[in-house]
């Protein structure tokens, strides 16, 4: 059959059914496979075979089950079981059914549920195969409508619907009038229209692809019959004109059906659907109505927000100036309304105007030159009518002086140098004592000359002050010799010296190397011997007596013989999927089957070619050209694939599947994330302190090439060389003869063993071959890392909820510098210093049972190399509250967020959780507490050895927290806590049921089940936290944790302390 091109156009529907007042012909399931007008049942495409892909299994209940442990849906073709129904093109149908999985793990390709398609194959063919089709079910772990049309292309998810797992269920259909189709899960609806249509036949029903088994129940394909000849509508009491980004309303829509025959039905909301229903922009927009193959189209107006209101959220940082101070709006935030509060979000400033004194000013220009208050008011540009405002005060104080704090880094200039007044702090005294920060763009300084040696003053001017300091200007100064590059520095014993790719200069006292002729200097190589292992020093000596000679170390060493060596290990590794084979070429093929194995940021399951050095004395260069047959699932990888070359510190046993873990360095294949390009990277994981990955510090990568690696663009197809090289400055490498990357981390693979294990390696789904190998050892000299300028960055460690008026505001930086903090209008801290990567805690007391707002300025010390020097603002609030005095809270499923906490009128658990006090409890009534996202006891959310937080159940009572297998279960970071008492269920997959994070908790007589990773684990909670921050002195009592799985099957599902935990943790 030849294969038909349509277009389509997908569209968010609004409405849930088709077709109720029409006849129809009902066509049940049935165990036959006679004639187009029966359902039939075929397995074809890809991967498919008699084995693979059984028939159906029908059962006593009219249900049947399908088996499918091959096929596939691709993004160019599909393998499938199918039981279907062959019907016109032009029919108008609904088909339904109820379906149960019985066996599904994560993973691409792998798929089920309904589809309608225009050409199917005879039962057992197994050759290549693509068509036109429409389907809805699993796809990519997720309940989605997608199609092909020359390429797979997928719909949104079902955001209502559980990802798909072993044991759950969903109600599907497909509907379909004229060329419109509605695919829904669970009664959420999309629409598909297919301009051009099918072919002359379609084929609709129920399929399953590659590692599923499903049980359908429940169905039927119902054809409309008539088919209607037109729709006539009246939208005269329908909503017709709509805000941008409102949803369609169809109340008041009256649709009447006209049949050939003359005769007309009054439709019911119910019985059509609509496509084209797009408020995203302003403009006349069209919905098409559908029903039973006819279809009306009506056009609707959607309008651009009205601004009507501003409000500020946020005051700026300063509102107190002096007079000649220019206005600064920083940290200041607006938020803007649309239709009467119909839309309310941020504004940003250059949709702002400010007015002062009745003129449009400037920010950045414009300073105040009359003291006392000042209104200054914020307009809307597009509608100036539209204001809001808030006062400043103007002091009266002079300025008494400006003084040096600190003087620049830099004093010594040379010619042509400019003015650096990088590390310069200078404050300003006013006659009411008040002391200020002069910012760097704030002052004024002379200009310098650097053609006149000697001292000279450089004077700096703020308003009407001024002060100075010196400088010295003197010509550079010869300091020696410098090795600009170095010749080869490791030889075997027999090589001569070579000194090919040497260079040196001229080093001055400013920095400045002026290379050198040859001439200019003499190699005394008399040291060196070829016949001997040892360290020889090879002397450059001038030609020029005032300059001293200099000198750098070669190597000579024994030739290495290595002697390879196969292994594999690791998780999800075995024998029987992962293997290295001797090719006749002399290649070495290195295998890693689907599922086989895994990279991840702590551990790894590999097949490994390889030799050991030793990874003090020795550095090594490793490569090859890469021929790579197979890599990654396609259309999505799963994150954990990977191939190349791989040094590493330690290696498991030979075939053991546990858990192993190590430092590596490798460059390959490798994406480290299903949502992560998928290319060639450098990589390397350091921290890792035993083998079971404690204090792994995750995966860092370099990117070298996006494309994915495949047959095509790899050896011999194409260059694709790697290499990876140890030296004394890090690990490189290099594809081809393309640019080096280099992570400078020289000793990160001299952890757990004494021994470097370097070689070739697959994980997870990787079918490789290595030609033409070459390794060597090397030793050249350590070059330092370039200086990178680092982005500035502040964090609010802080919790922004609380129940305690003594605060700590916890801020943390990624480069040095000060900070400033107003509390309201009451400043806190002024220029506090702050240590890169150190967390600063500043105490304040919250005002009660009220919103507290902070504005935080950060300003970088411009001593370092950085990105930008501009200060850092940032507006945090913090809401304190606390209920019932310390008595009890009690919430309930039904529990509100405005609740008061008592049993009549409970508050829900998010809340509670956030505002509990030390010694204060949490009484779970009973009932089941459904939730669609994580329940989380944040860090600093803490109890005391004296009053811990309680979490429990009521008296008599067996609460359950359903996670529904939509998110993450409990994270409990807090210290302190006393959970008593209450199931924690169906977790996500791969997700934990409970994970404690924090310290010193209690967890008692609670079950954990069903959950889609381990039951609980004790483990760190905060990413990068240290070793002395991992959890400990925990206490899990008198618990249950059972029918925990991961959908790999691959992880613990009861009980779990590992990886990240600490000390003292007890079960």
């Amino acid at each position: 059959m030849k294969k038909k091109c349509f277009q389509l156009l997908l569209v968010l529907a609004s409405c849930l059914l088709i077709f109720s007042n029409i006849s129809f012909s009902v066509l049940a399931g049935s165990n036959k496979s006679s004639n187009s007008n029966e359902w039939q049942f075929t397995a074809f495409g890809s991967n498919t075979s008699e084995e693979k892909n059984p028939p159906p299994l029908f059962h006593e209940d009219g249900s049947f089950s399908m088996d499918a442990k091959g096929g596939k849906i691709a993004s160019s073709e599909e393998g499938l079981s199918f039981y279907f129904m062959e019907l016109p093109a032009d029919s108008n149908f609904e088909l339904h059914t109820t379906v149960k999985i019985d066996r599904y793990s994560p993973g691409s390709q792998r798929s089920f549920g309904l589809m309608v398609r225009d050409q199917v194959a005879e039962n057992g063919d197994s050759s290549k195969i693509t068509t036109n089709y429409l389907a809805v079910g699993g796809l990519d772990d997720q309940m989605r409508g997608f199609y092909n049309q020359d390429g797979l292309t997928k719909m949104n998810a079902f955001g209502g619907s559980n990802s798909p797992v072993t044991g759950e269920s969903y109600d599907l259909s497909i509907k379909k009038s004229g060329d419109a189709y509605e695919v829904a899960v669970n009664g959420e609806v999309q629409t598909v229209s297919l301009t051009n249509g099918l072919s002359d036949k379609l084929y609709a029903g129920f399929y399953v692809a590659r590692e599923a088994a499903v049980t359908f129940k429940d169905y039927s394909l119902e054809v409309a019959d008539p088919v209607a000849d037109s729709l006539q509508v009246d939208a005269e009491n329908m909503k017709q004109s709509y805000l941008i980004g409102e949803q369609l309303d169809l109340e008041g829509l009256v649709v009447t059906a006209v049949y050939s025959d003359g005769s007309s039905e009054l439709l019911d909301s119910a019985d059509f659907f609509v496509t084209g229903f797009d408020s995203t922009t302003a403009g006349t927009t069209s919905i098409v109505i559908h029903y039973a193959g006819a279809s009306a189209e009506l056009n609707l107006e959607i309008r651009d927000l009205a601004l009507t209101d501003l409000h500020i959220k946020y005051n700026p940082t300063k509102t107190d100036y002096y007079l000649q101070d220019t206005f600064e709006p920083d940290g200041l935030v607006i938020e803007a309304e649309f239709e009467e509060g119909y839309l309310i979000e941020e504004i940003n400033e250059e949709q702002l105007q400010f007015v002062i004194d009745g003129e449009i000013i400037e920010p950045a220009q414009y300073q105040f030159n009359e003291s006392g208050g000042k209104m200054v008011i914020v307009q809307s540009k597009q509608n100036p009518d539209i204001s809001v405002s808030f006062h400043v005060t103007v002091s009266d104080a002079e300025l008494t002086g400006i003084e040096i704090q600190k003087a620049p880094i830099k004093t010594t200039y040379y010619p042509d140098d400019e003015l650096d007044l990088a590390g310069l702090i200078v404050e300003a005294t006013y006659s009411d004592g008040y002391v200020e920060r002069v910012m760097r763009n704030q002052l004024t300084a002379s200009e310098i000359d650097t053609e006149t040696f000697g001292n000279q003053q450089v004077n700096l001017f703020y308003k009407q002050a001024e002060t100075a300091f010196t400088i010295q200007v003197k010509e550079k100064e010869l300091q020696g010799l410098k090795v600009m590059s170095y010749p080869k520095t490791t030889y075997h014993i027999g090589d001569d010296f070579n000194p090919s790719g040497l260079a040196a200069g001229k080093l001055y006292d400013n920095q400045d190397v002026e290379q050198i002729k040859e001439t200019d200097y003499q190699l005394d190589t008399s040291a060196f011997n070829g016949g001997k292992t040892g360290v020889y020093p090879i002397q450059i000596i001038p030609t020029k007596d005032e300059i001293d000679p200099i000198s750098f170390d070669v190597t000579v060493r024994e030739p290495i013989q290595p002697e390879w060596k196969s292994i594999q290990f690791g998780q999800s590794t075995g024998p029987e999927k992962n293997y290295i084979e001797q090719l006749d070429n002399g290649a070495i093929r290195i295998v890693a089957e689907p599922g086989a194995g895994k990279v991840t940021g702590d551990h790894d399951g590999i097949t490994f070619y390889y030799t050991e050095v030793d990874a003090e004395a020795d550095n090594f260069r490793l490569s090859a050209d890469i021929t790579v047959s197979e890599y990654a699932k396609s259309p999505a990888h799963d994150g954990q694939e990977s191939f190349g070359i791989m040094a590493r510190d330690a290696i498991g046993e030979d075939g053991d599947s546990g858990v192993f873990a190590s430092n590596i360095a490798a460059i390959g294949g490798f994406s480290g994330g299903t949502q992560e390009k998928n290319g060639t990277q450098l990589f390397i994981r350091t921290g890792v302190e035993t083998s079971d990955g404690a204090g792994s510090n995750g995966i860092q990568k370099m990117m070298l090439d996006e494309d994915k690696p495949k047959p095509g663009n790899t050896h011999p197809e194409k260059a694709y060389r790697l290499t990876l090289s140890k030296t004394n400055s890090g690990f490189s490498g290099q594809i081809n003869d393309g640019e080096e990357a280099v992570f400078f981390e020289p000793d990160i693979l001299n952890v757990q063993d004494s021994k470097i294990y370097v070689g070739f390696y697959t994980a997870r789904l990787a079918d490789i071959e290595v030609h033409d190998m070459e390794f060597e050892a090397t030793d050249p000299p350590k070059v330092d890392p370039p200086a990178e300028p680092v982005n500035p960055n502040l964090e609010v460690l802080s919790r922004s909820e609380t129940s305690e008026s003594a605060y700590e505001l916890r801020l943390r930086a990624n480069v040095d510098g000060f900070v400033t903090i107003k509390q309201e209008e009451e400043s806190v801290a002024r220029f506090h210093p702050l240590q890169a990567g150190e967390t600063s805690a500043i105490t304040t007391d919250l005002n009660v049972n009220q919103e507290n707002d902070f504005s935080i300025s950060f300003v970088p010390d411009d001593t370092q190399y950085l990105t930008d020097y501009k200060k850092i603002v940032e507006n945090f609030t913090v809401s304190m509250k606390t209920y019932r005095s310390g008595q009890d809270i009690h919430v309930a499923p039904n529990g509100l967020k405005e609740g008061g906490g008592t049993k009549e009128n409970p508050l829900d658990l998010d809340t509670a959780i956030a505002f509990v006090q030390p010694g204060q409890k949490i009484i779970l009534a009973n009932g089941n507490y459904v939730r669609d996202q994580k329940l989380e006891i944040e860090r600093f959310n803490d109890g005391t050895e004296e009053a811990r937080k309680y979490l429990v159940a009521e008296e008599g009572t067996r609460p359950v927290i359903d996670f529904d297998k939509q998110s993450e279960g409990v994270v409990l970071s807090g210290d302190y806590w006393h959970v008593t008492g209450i199931d924690f269920i169906r977790s996500a997959g791969n997700t934990k049921g409970f994970t404690v994070g924090g310290n010193h908790n209690i967890i008692e007589q609670s079950r954990f089940y069903e959950n889609g990773d381990t039951g609980l684990q004790i483990s760190r909670t905060i990413p990068g936290a240290s070793r002395e921050e991992w959890p400990s002195d925990n206490l899990v009592l008198n618990s249950e944790s059972f029918d925990n799985r991961d959908p790999s099957d691959n992880n613990a599902d009861g009980f779990a302390a590992k990886l990240t935990a600490g000390e003292n943790n007890v079960f």
